[in-house]
């Protein structure tokens, strides 16, 4: 079974992304697929966020508090 990424996996993932497309030497394709990688990993990041933010309500007691 495949290790879950964590989330500064996620993070480290993102900002490499960001900085090939950035760099503006990239051919179209490879520029499709860094932008596809890079929008995968937001993704699970904000899945795994709303997660955390999930789990630290309910440990406060609810929204309330």
């Amino acid at each position: 079974m495949a290790k879950q990424a964590t989330i500064e996996d996620q993070f480290h993932a993102i900002e490499e992304a960001v900085a090939a497309l950035e760099g503006g030497e990239l051919p179209l394709e490879e520029a499709l697929k860094r932008y596809e990688t890079g929008l995968k990993a937001v993704r699970a990041a904000k899945t795994q966020l709303d997660a955390y933010q999930a789990r630290l309500e309910e440990l406060k007691g609810g929204p309330e508090g």
